[in-house]
């Protein structure tokens, strides 16, 4: 185990959980994340770490670095060399282009090691020309990855993580699967194709823990494409854990119980409200999950279930993190 230089892109979400993870590490390497000049998480950042504008300190602090996604490939580059491991953790909301722009960088600058933004399903399986246009690019940073040997003196490193959904993004309204009407006391569960339909689902905390003990555990770091998994269920337990939470919490209440619906959006509905809206963001997810293909694996052939690392299962983070007002 050694310690390491490592570069974060991003402190969203899952940036976050990134940010914590590295820094608790027991390899104690030296952590830094690449914002914008004027970016709000800056503030959020220095309230919540140790914070330092120098790259090379030797202190256990977060680091900040600044780079913009937007700039030229050269610029990132600039960026991005030094770093042993390199972590895009900028989601789909950079823009179209930029996970590709970022790899690009990645090769340019010759980064150790590259972890791309693929925190997410299983993009080989789903292939190109699914209703996700954004989805095609995934495979293009691939295929750029995959391609380096016939393309490059010197090959980077890389590795792939796919953790499925994350577990807070299924309870979130605009993913549209779980609503919760205070008001009516009713929570409704709108399965994506089939009640049946089975999903895997990974906490933005646990991505961040095994990603960086797929990193930094070995002498060197996992290379390829590595499933991680925290549980694999359908929507009907989806539907099943909440019962169980809304049953447990109105018997500590004095209040009246929940409702629970349990409705489907089937494939054919999905696709004919996308040809009626080619822009219909929550479509084009939609029928990712409804189509049931590359967004489910089996947790115990995970890479942290076979390493011992069970993770939270959805029941356990439905009862700590669910609220029903």
């Amino acid at each position: 185990m050694t310690a390491k230089s490592i570069l974060i892109v991003g402190a969203g979400e899952l940036g976050l959980s990134l940010i914590d993870a590295f820094l608790a590490h027991p390899s104690k390497s030296s952590v830094s994340v690449m914002l914008r000049e004027k970016s709000s998480s800056i503030a959020t950042l220095s309230a919540r770490y140790h914070t330092s504008n120098n790259s090379n300190s030797n202190s256990s602090s977060l680091k900040i670095v600044y780079g913009d996604i937007s700039s030229s490939v050269e610029n990132l580059a600039g960026v991005l060399a030094g770093f042993d491991i390199v972590i895009s953790a900028t989601g789909f909301s950079s823009g179209p282009g930029s996970q590709l722009k970022l790899a690009q960088a990645a090769l340019k600058a010759k980064v150790g090691h590259y972890v791309p933004w693929q925190f997410g399903v299983d993009y080989d399986t789903i292939g190109r020309g699914s209703s996700q246009p954004l989805f095609d690019e995934q495979l293009d940073v691939r295929d750029l990855l995959r391609g380096q040997e016939r393309a490059h003196a010197a090959v980077v490193p890389w590795t792939i993580i796919s953790t499925g959904l994350f577990t807070s993004f299924l309870f979130d309204p605009a993913f549209g699967v779980v609503n919760v009407d205070q008001e009516a006391q009713t929570i409704r569960v709108k399965a994506l194709g089939s009640l049946q339909n089975r999903l895997t689902i990974t906490s933005a905390q646990n991505i961040g823990i095994y990603t960086s003990r797929i990193l930094l555990d070995g002498a060197t770091p996992i290379e390829g494409v590595v499933f991680v998994a925290d549980d694999t269920i359908t929507f009907d337990q989806v539907a099943d854990a909440i019962s169980e939470k809304a049953v447990r919490d109105s018997s500590k209440s004095s209040g009246g119980g929940w409702k629970l619906n349990r409705t489907e959006a089937t494939v054919g509905e999905l696709e004919s409200a996308l040809s009626k809206n080619q822009d219909d963001v929550g479509a084009k997810y939609s029928l990712i999950w409804a189509r049931a293909k590359g967004v489910a694996w089996e947790k115990e052939s995970s890479w942290n279930w076979k390493n011992g690392l069970r993770g939270q299962d959805l029941q356990d983070w439905v009862e700590k993190n669910l609220e029903l007002p």
